[in-house]
């Protein structure tokens, strides 16, 4: 017997899903647009979707706690229950778990920021944060917000551990982000080559406000880059001499922290595949 012609609908991928596709391209245009977000017309411009459609899925987003509005009113920022998520998603590594001694460690004996970050596609996504004693005004980085890897040291250092191909493609295709977080896309295979030679990522008086990081790449045990941690504080106190403690001091810590990832996959743990 011959079969039924399927319906347009049936016949389409994620038929019937529609509106979670579309929200879902929503959220994670917010997301890369972190932190100043976006307004409805550029959700527009950037999706091809109707304003009447887009309003419609913000309230429904907004309602559930996936999006709020900024101060003004006017730019849709990624809401609590992204980070709530996010938080959730990222225990299931255990990789804030197995570098939160390590990053108290690194804080108090350098005396700045350690900031933990994971990959998430073409974003450094910020996971645990650990202030040390030297106060900084203002720190942009916070705990739950995506950056394009590329920006800053954490997002240097992810980058830098990537396939070559792999590298052109994300400076191929995310040049207008970069360029929104004020990094130059053409510059940005010189400074990978400084870092691959030298072992770290050194970012330099980005801001305001003015700050400088140091940034080493985590790899697993079949050498895969999953995060990076790194250290920040004003460009001022970045010194040739404080970068040479830091990178002393994140070289010492690190080290055990990839022998217990590289023993995890020998055990057969699944957590990091």
């Amino acid at each position: 017997m011959p079969q039924r012609p399927k319906s347009k609908a049936q016949s389409k991928p994620y038929a019937g899903t529609q509106a979670i596709v579309r929200a879902s391209l929503i959220l994670k245009e917010i997301g890369a647009a972190a932190p100043r977000g976006l307004r409805v017309v550029d959700l527009c411009d950037r999706l091809a979707i109707e304003r009447p459609t887009i309003h419609r899925i913000l309230s429904c987003l907004a309602a559930e706690g996936l999006v709020q509005r900024n101060d003004n009113g006017k730019q849709y920022l990624l809401g609590h229950q992204i980070h709530k998520l996010g938080t959730i998603a990222a225990g299931r590594f255990n990789l804030r778990e197995i570098c939160e001694n390590a990053l108290t460690r690194i804080a108090g004996a350098t005396g700045d920021t350690v900031f933990l970050t994971i990959r998430r596609g073409h974003d450094a996504l910020v996971v645990d944060r650990r202030n040390g004693p030297y106060p900084v005004g203002v720190m942009p980085l916070k705990v739950g917000m995506p950056r394009p890897l590329g920006v800053g040291a954490t997002g240097l250092a992810m980058l830098g551990a990537l396939p070559n191909h792999e590298i052109e493609d994300f400076i191929r295709t995310n040049r207008q982000r970069l360029l929104d977080h004020n990094v130059k896309p053409e510059g940005l295979p010189a400074q990978l080559m400084k870092l691959r030679k030298n072992g770290y990522a050194y970012s330099r008086g980005y801001g305001p406000p003015r700050l400088s990081g140091v940034g080493m790449a985590l790899r697993d045990g079949e050498h895969r880059c999953i995060g990076a941690i790194s250290v920040t504080t004003i460009a001022q106190r970045m010194t040739s001499e404080h970068r040479r403690e830091v990178l002393r001091t994140l070289c010492d810590e690190l080290a055990p922290i990839h022998e217990k990832l590289l023993r995890m996959l020998r055990s057969g743990s699944s957590q990091y595949r």
